[in-house]
């Protein structure tokens, strides 16, 4: 081979051998994210899977493979629970209140992140104290307040005092999903708007809302499920309603039965229930936005 065409074939073939580097190593990675992603989801779902399947076990079954018989008796001993042991007021009580933190996390998520566009003084600091509810821990913040509640003579229900410090919690991941979906966010098109004539509250609800929808939906799905199993929280401010954490943990005092199997499985796919609820809330929205566009 004369020399300039063996000058001209190692170039070649070095590039050759780098992209067959490039790609095992693109592939490799692959494997290993791929394997170690597997193995976090199953380390997740895997007793999750197991609770799910204990719910199942016959009228004698325990809490413990193997399981004696397969049955719906757990579920049907939900149903028709005694006073001590009915988790259907719990669980109404934590959906009502997952449902009111879900709406107020949305409403003032979007309008905290839309202050902390603009410049203000006391930007940083207003910023630092939305995110003091996930940097304190739970069971101080609920005893706190539970005492500062005593001190001012407010009673512990539910419904008040439990909401406002689960809202405490909440905002600030609804807070921080706005800011990321503001981040990316095109001011220039809000610019236009205004410029062609349009109020504010018209740009908003024109052009910022239907861009920043998913933001909003993935904070209200925030407020839903944070507040729905929350439990440090609630244990000081609830008052004697208990909400279904605390009814949970109460029955795990007292007994350890496959009921207990029984109503983690069925809250985990009324979550999903209401996960799939949110889906499609979202997809029909943007659907719907589409259809108005000329």
């Amino acid at each position: 081979m004369p020399d300039g065409t063996l000058l001209q074939a190692r170039p070649a073939a070095r590039r050759k051998a780098q992209r067959f580097g490039h790609k095992f190593r693109s592939r490799l990675t692959g494997w290993v994210l791929g394997t170690v992603t597997l193995l976090f989801l199953l380390y997740q779902w895997l007793p999750i899977f197991t609770l799910g399947l204990l719910s199942f076990s016959g009228p004698t079954g325990g809490t413990t493979f193997p399981m004696n018989g397969v049955s719906l008796h757990w579920y049907r001993e939900l149903w028709d629970a005694s006073i001590m042991n009915d988790f259907k007021p719990p669980l109404g009580r934590s959906f009502v209140l997952a449902l009111a933190c879900s709406a107020t996390t949305v409403v003032l998520s979007v309008m905290a992140a839309q202050a902390v566009r603009g410049r203000f003084r006391g930007n940083g600091l207003f910023f630092y104290l939305l995110l003091l509810g996930i940097m304190a821990p739970g069971i101080l913040v609920g005893f706190g307040f539970a005492l500062l509640m005593r001190l001012l003579g407010v009673d512990p229900a539910w419904d008040s005092t439990a909401f406002v410090l689960h809202v405490t919690y909440t905002l600030p991941f609804g807070f921080l999903t706005m800011l990321a979906v503001f981040n990316r966010f095109d001011s220039r098109l809000e610019e236009a708007a205004l410029t062609l004539g349009a109020s504010r509250w018209t740009t908003f609800r024109r052009v910022t809302l239907p861009i920043v929808l998913p933001g909003v939906i993935g904070a209200g799905l925030f407020g839903f499920s944070l507040s729905y199993d929350e439990y440090p929280r609630s244990l000081f401010t609830t008052g004697a309603d208990l909400t279904l954490p605390l009814a949970v943990m109460a029955q795990l005092d007292r007994q350890l039965t496959p009921e207990l199997y029984a109503i983690g499985t069925a809250t985990t796919v009324f979550s999903f229930v209401a996960i799939g609820i949110f889906t499609f809330a979202f997809w029909a929205m943007r659907q719907s936005l589409r259809g108005r566009q000329p």
